[in-house]
C-alpha cells in the first residue's frame, strides 16, 4: 500500500510542477466532513487537490480522536465559463489516536460553480465514495459529502521588456 502511494504522489508531484496557474483553498462548511483543501489550479484540466477535514484531537475516552487527510488527482471533464465539472482519484488517510489508522482509495466527483461577478471565488459541491482499510484488515467504506466556497488567487502577469519603459 506504501508503494502505491508513493508512486501517487510522484505522479502528482510532477502536475505540480506542469501547472502554470495559481493556487485555490476551499472551505467545505458543511457535509460529512467538514474542513480545508488546497487546490492547486482553475484552469487546468488536470489538478490536484488536498483537504483536512474532520480534525478532532481533543476527545473524552468514550469517543476517539480523528484527522481525516486526502490528497486527489483531478481530471475536469467540463470546463465552461461559470461550471467546472470534475472526476477523479485518490488516497485518504483516517488518522487515529485512539485506534489503528486506516488508509485507502477515494473517487471524488464534483462541480465547482462561479456564479458572482468576481470570477475566483465560487461554489463547491462534490460527493465521493471511499473505502478504508487498517493494519489488522478491518475495512469500511461509505460516500462522503461536502459543499463550500472555493476561492483561486490571481495570477501575477509578467511585463515584458516594452511594458516596462
Amino acid at each position: 500500500m506504501r508503494t502505491v502511494f508513493f508512486v501517487f504522489l510522484f505522479f502528482l508531484s510532477l502536475l505540480t510542477l506542469q501547472s502554470q496557474t495559481t493556487v485555490g483553498i476551499g472551505i467545505y462548511t458543511t457535509g460529512t466532513e467538514t474542513g480545508l483543501g488546497f487546490r492547486l489550479n482553475k484552469e487546468k484540466r488536470l489538478s490536484l487537490d488536498a483537504r483536512i477535514t474532520k480534525a478532532n484531537f481533543y476527545s473524552n475516552a468514550a469517543s476517539s480522536s480523528s484527522f481525516l487527510s486526502e490528497v486527489s488527482g483531478i481530471y475536469r471533464l467540463i470546463r465552461l465559463e461559470k461550471i467546472r465539472f470534475h472526476i477523479g482519484i485518490g488516497f485518504r488517510s483516517n488518522w487515529n489516536l485512539m485506534t489503528t489508522h486506516k488508509h485507502g482509495a477515494v473517487i471524488p466527483i464534483g462541480v465547482e460553480a462561479f456564479p458572482f461577478p468576481f470570477q475566483n471565488a465560487g461554489l463547491f459541491f462534490e460527493a465521493a465514495p471511499y473505502f478504508e482499510s487498517d493494519d489488522k484488515s478491518n475495512w469500511q467504506g461509505g460516500l462522503r459529502t461536502v459543499a463550500g466556497f472555493a476561492f483561486y488567487f490571481q495570477k501575477k502577469l509578467k511585463k515584458t521588456n516594452n511594458e516596462k519603459s
